[in-house]
């Protein structure tokens, strides 16, 4: 498979195709074609030809050696590479092995993992990349079944694993004091509660700022469109909060959604803001108030990090912390008086 057979596949210019799988670039193409393609090199085992590069250059060949293998496991959900988050950091650890020559032999859920969790026991990948906060039940069947685990997320854990985490905590906090400082006072939440970073993050800020927890304002939700939007139904109660803040932007536009389909205005009667800055903010009606998680960093200092357990460059767990940003959109509006 050449450069340009994968672009004639995927419908796009030679040129175009080198952005994304060479360089990462994200401003190569839409995040539809970019998943296009990235699937195209998944189902194609395409791999840059760097040993004709070298000879093109000049450059003494080295011995091929077998490249070593990581499986990645998408705990949260079984659509990960579907998922507008996950899958983000999925391709930028998928371009990151292919530049290190690391082999990405398997992509699975937590439900697939009980399954083969037992084959690996007995021929575990090199390495396994975790994204997503996991369950205690899978904690025990990572110990029996891979000796290199890196984790990568927005809730921090505590067991003896690498990390490298966006801090959802934090973030939940900067954007319920966003909202303050735009003047609201009636604060909800939709999204997941249990072992929920964000869910924490705002229930603490809430209480710094000494406002008020209502509980209808407080809903635990699948964090999905479908979810978002009849948590955002549910929260439209007789006291309806001014302000809104989703775990997720995917969550956030499907609140969106319902809201306006009640005739409620975006930001003139409810201000909304998610967590992620995935692609479609920008593309949302109106536009997203989002904390930008960077996601192709996440994905590339992960393997980083695998690599440089798997070849011994640290034995004890470390943390990687990548900060985040807010990214002020027309979602959300200072309160209205009176």
């Amino acid at each position: 498979m050449t450069l340009k057979e994968l672009a004639k596949l995927a419908g796009v210019s030679v040129s175009t195709v080198s952005r994304v799988v060479n360089k990462n670039d994200v401003r190569a193409a839409s995040e539809e074609v970019r998943n296009k393609i990235w699937d195209l090199v998944h189902q194609t085992g395409y791999f840059p030809n760097s040993t004709a590069q070298d000879l093109k250059l000049g450059a003494a060949v080295p011995v091929q050696e077998k490249n070593r293998s990581i499986a990645c496991l998408f705990a949260r959900t079984a659509e990960g590479k579907s998922d507008p988050f996950f899958s983000q950091i999925y391709h930028a650890i998928e371009h990151e092995c292919m530049k290190n020559r690391y082999d990405v032999i398997g992509v699975y859920s937590a439900s697939d993992f009980k399954n083969i969790s037992q084959r690996f026991s007995v021929a575990p990948p090199d390495g396994m990349i975790v994204l997503g906060r996991y369950s205690r039940t899978l904690v025990q069947l990572l110990k029996n079944s891979c000796k290199n685990v890196v984790y990568t997320g927005l809730n921090a854990i505590n067991d003896p694993y690498d990390q490298i985490i966006c801090d959802g905590y934090k973030a939940a906090k900067t954007a319920v004091w966003h909202l303050y400082m735009l003047g609201h006072r009636s604060i909800g939440y939709i999204g997941e509660k249990s072992l929920e970073a964000r869910y924490r993050g705002y229930y603490d800020a809430m209480q710094e700022l000494r406002l008020p927890i209502v509980k209808e304002h407080v809903v635990e939700s699948e964090q999905s469109l479908n979810g978002g939007y009849l948590s955002g139904l549910k929260i439209l109660t007789a006291t309806r909060p001014t302000a809104i803040f989703c775990a997720n932007d995917i969550t956030a536009i499907g609140v969106m959604k319902a809201l306006s389909e009640q005739g409620i205005g975006i930001p003139s009667d409810i201000s909304v803001i998610g967590i992620d800055n995935t692609e479609m903010c920008q593309y949302s009606s109106p536009t997203l108030t989002s904390i930008h998680i960077p996601k192709e960093d996440l994905g590339k200092f992960t393997v980083k990090t695998m690599i440089d357990r798997i070849e011994g460059g640290h034995q004890v767990p470390i943390k990687i912390e990548i900060p985040y940003t807010l990214i002020s959109r027309d979602s959300c509006a200072p309160l209205k008086k009176g």
